[in-house]
């Protein structure tokens, strides 16, 4: 058997949270309940998965042979309430929301299904049979609350002392589906799935590519620290107007969110996910910058094409793997990369589990991800596609280690592995250049359509002649009473963002701004 050694500190998370840890018998124990799919809602699927994990938080050890009471709430509401077993730490739960309870106890409709332990006398799984849970369940939006009593462990008949109880929760999103018709008469279906706000006044901008709505927060939970307003755009694959491969900026009240606020999730086979997380900080810097209001307008555009660097690796199996990344992506901060794995006839691979690691050019290992399946090792890959966020502490040359542990929620006899070298700089600057940088179009259009305001568009381009990255020919000034741009400065910026004017033209309205004395360079 393959050995392989990772450091647990880092997880897959999921629609879930972790319980702080306490104290049992010297131990500091943790529990995590995650549901899993992600975003779920009980019009996309008949199922879902609930995973709760008890372990040793200084390890990450599970602790096994565990009894568990598991008690769900809805809104104070209590909607199940049972007894399970798990030999391993890691329960897992089939749930089965049905609708229509009549019951003033919402609890009394819950059915659970399964096979009892003869010992512990709690529901358990048996190979790949998990205990059922039909009812009122995760049935309707909002958040579950979880409480999780542990009243055995190490064994089916060794009872704590007491009761240790762990406090989580789930959130289901609330769900509204939006028609978008394109010029060509073809009609897409858009949801977007809201966690703690409403949505309204969605809108598609074509020529500009532009999805926009408006999220409605409740003002006493968007004060708190650890409030994250949270949201997901669903997406047909065959939809142009935002696709793999291309930038996405996301404003809210015309800010921009920095890009790790945005995950564009594509492995899905039928769609592609645009899921945005507004912190409670990031709200205060735009209640800073441009005054905070309820609703709040969220502004979702495509952008340039990236330029992806990749490594391939080869299996014995005869599997393959690519990993892409974004050529340009910062250091110091996570940089999404994609694990995209085949088969010996270069189909995509369904259901397959893979681990990794990275390791810096002096050996110590940066990043690592095992997966957090108690059941087998590895990160789970439904599609044969997986995105992993990974910090990448600063730039230089690094060395992947890409394992494949199983496949059908079962591990191999025996793991695969393959090694490749990469690097990660500085991003490519924009060589200095008497044209105009290309992604000056975005700003401009941005401009153009309100989303940056006049002051925002002038100091860009102040900063861009500043450094020289921008040229434009030293002219005399001839100040003007007015400072207000003139429209037609502003059409142009537009028209030269759809390629409807050249650059020349473009660059004609920010000579007279500079002759106008609008824009100033010292």
């Amino acid at each position: 058997m393959f050995v392989v050694s990772f450091s647990p500190v880092h997880a897959q998370h999921h629609s879930g949270s972790l319980a702080p840890p306490i104290d049992f018998d010297g131990l500091k124990v943790a529990l995590t309940t995650i549901l899993f799919p992600e975003d779920f809602t009980s019009d996309d699927s008949n199922n879902a998965n609930l995973s709760i994990r008890f372990f040793d938080s200084e390890t990450n050890a599970n602790i096994k042979s565990v009894t568990y009471r598991v008690e769900i709430f809805h809104e104070n509401n209590l909607v199940a309430n049972e007894y399970f077993f798990d030999e391993d730490g890691k329960l897992d739960l089939e749930i089965k929301p049905k609708t229509g309870c009549q019951e003033k106890e919402l609890w009394k409709c819950t059915k659970y299904y399964g096979e009892k332990h003869a010992i512990a006398g709690a529901y358990y799984a048996r190979g790949d049979s998990f205990p059922v849970i039909q009812g009122p369940v995760f049935d309707k939006s909002g958040q579950y609350n979880i409480k999780v009593s542990i009243v055995g462990a190490t064994n089916p008949k060794t009872m704590t002392t007491k009761d240790l109880l762990f406090e989580t929760f789930v959130s289901i999103p609330q769900k509204e589906i939006f028609l978008i018709k394109t010029a060509n008469a073809q009609e897409y279906p858009v949801s977007i799935k809201s966690y703690n706000s409403k949505i309204s006044n969605f809108n598609y901008d074509e020529l500009a590519d532009k999805i926009s709505y408006e999220i409605h927060l409740d003002n006493e939970h968007a004060m708190q620290h650890d409030f994250i307003s949270r949201h997901a755009v669903i997406l047909q694959k065959d939809f142009s107007s935002f696709k793999q491969g291309y930038d996405l900026n996301v404003f809210v009240q015309g800010i921009k969110l920095e890009d790790d606020s945005i995950e564009f999730d594509i492995s899905s086979p039928d769609q592609n996910i645009i899921r945005t997380n507004i912190t409670h900080d990031e709200l205060m810097q735009i209640e800073d910058k441009a005054g905070i209001s309820n609703p709040l307008k969220v502004e979702i555009l495509s952008g340039d094409k990236k330029v992806f660097s990749e490594r391939n690796f080869i299996f014995e199996n005869g599997f393959s793997a690519n990993v892409s990344w974004d050529s340009n992506s910062d250091v110091g901060k996570k940089i999404p990369f994609t694990f995209s794995f085949f088969d010996a006839i270069n189909k995509p691979v369904n259901e397959v589990l893979f681990a990794y690691s990275i390791t810096d050019s002096a050996g110590k290992e940066i990043w690592s991800n095992i997966g957090t399946g108690g059941k087998y090792l590895g990160v789970l890959a439904p599609h044969g596609i997986s995105q992993e966020s990974i910090l990448i502490p600063t730039q230089g040359q690094y060395k992947i280690k890409l394992i494949l542990t199983g496949q059908n929620s079962k591990n191999f006899a025996e793991f695969l592995t393959s090694t490749a070298d990469f690097k990660i700089g500085q991003p490519s600057m924009q060589q200095k250049t008497d044209g105009v940088p290309s992604w000056i179009k975005n700003n401009a259009g941005w401009w153009s359509n309100g989303i940056v305001g006049d002051q925002e568009f002038v100091q860009s381009i102040q900063f861009l002649m500043k450094e020289k990255i921008l040229n434009i020919p030293a002219t005399k000034t001839n100040p003007s009473e007015s400072q207000e741009i003139p429209t037609w400065v502003k059409n142009n910026a537009g028209w030269w963002s759809q390629d409807l004017i050249s650059e020349r033209d473009f660059v004609k309205g920010i000579e007279f701004l500079v002759n106008q004395g609008i824009i100033t360079v010292n």
